[in-house]
């Protein structure tokens, strides 16, 4: 169901600062995972994160008092629905949930959550998901949208067996500075000299993605369209697979995951999904040529320290592009410009 944002009162003076710190990303401590999709054997899944209404409610304490805003919940119910449940039909019922925030002297939003009504809980979880939904209209854990779905191994309870490490812009101290996901500026909107790591040989998903859609759908010069038509799978396969070693184990497997949801080239089923992700090894190539570049200008102490500031993991562990942009533009900051070449 659509959520409702409705305007209801002049916004304070400093609102703009107000909406800026309601939409910084939750401590990592805040941060749960929670599996959409698996695998058959229910040994790998599909995991989204997620946070716990109290965090939610401890953002609106802490910016305005558990005086300064307030919640009410309409819930309704719906009957004589039948839905598939563990393979067997039954009739139940929903639980639909209407949530209002108000901030005062600000203005209210409006969110819905919805529950099957046999389910364990059901009135709490559509409790939960209409409140966050109307707290995303303030921006509160709007950020979560922009991570997508990543693979992971999961335990017999269906858990991640690790705990994902989160983009370095996912930091509060991080996005506070200006940093945003790939492909947006600071107001959200989409932004292509963000799309990657960069010019100057570094990945840049926004102008392969362009080149990309223009090929595909008849535009440019026709050679990509030519190329698309006589790649096998077979050779698709073999160059990915002779990237592992440009970009690192790490690296190359968390692409595979998160571009194609396996664990091997060959396991992919169709040639697009091939090209996507060889299209990111490629990008991922080239941002670890520039990381080599600016590492060695660095002292390793420095390189060090920096990845303690972003919490990320060593650089031979680093398993996906976003990381690996974000390590890289830091470095190249914290190195300073280059030295031209001599004539």
């Amino acid at each position: 169901m659509p959520t409702q944002c409705t305007n209801a009162s002049v916004a304070r003076p400093d609102v703009k600062e107000l909406l800026a710190e309601l939409e910084v990303p939750f401590s990592p401590d805040q941060v749960q995972w929670r599996v959409t999709n698996s695998t058959n054997d229910k040994k790998r899944g599909q995991i989204v994160p997620y946070a716990d209404p109290r965090a939610y409610t401890d953002r609106l304490n802490t910016l305005f008092s558990p005086q300064g805003w307030t919640r009410e919940y309409k819930v309704e119910t719906m009957s004589n629905i039948t839905r598939v449940k563990k393979g067997e039909s039954l009739l139940s019922g929903k639980v639909l949930v209407t949530c209002t925030v108000t901030i005062f002297g600000l203005w209210s939003h409006s969110g819905t959550g919805e529950e099957w009504a046999d389910d364990d809980n059901s009135v709490t979880s559509a409790d939960a998901q209409a409140f966050k939904r109307a707290c995303s209209c303030f921006g509160i854990g709007r950020y979560f949208y922009d991570i997508p779905p990543i693979w992971a191994d999961l335990d017999q309870n269906r858990q991640p067996v690790r705990t994902p490490v989160l983009s370095a812009w996912a930091l509060p101290e991080n996005w506070r500075k200006g940093m945003r996901p790939a492909g947006k500026n600071g107001s959200g909107r989409a932004n292509a000299s963000n799309q990657g790591i960069g010019s100057n040989g570094g990945t840049n998903h926004g102008q392969a993605a362009r080149s990309q859609s223009r090929s595909t759908n008849g535009g440019g010069n026709g050679h990509a369209q030519t190329a698309k038509s006589t790649d096998s799978g077979d050779n698709l396969d073999a160059r990915i697979q002779g990237l592992e070693k440009a970009v690192g184990t790490a690296l190359f497997r968390g692409i595979l995951r998160e571009y194609g949801g396996v664990n091997q080239p060959k396991l992919i089923g169709d040639a697009a999904t091939k090209r996507k992700v060889l299209q990111m090894l490629e990008s991922g190539t080239r941002g670890i040529a520039r990381l080599d570049a600016v590492t060695k200008r660095l002292d390793p102490n420095k390189v060090k320290g920096l990845l303690d500031k972003l919490q990320v993991p060593p650089l031979n562990e680093i398993a996906d592009i976003k990381t690996l942009q974000n390590v890289v533009l830091g470095l190249e900051e914290l190195a300073g410009p280059t030295q031209p070449y001599a004539a």
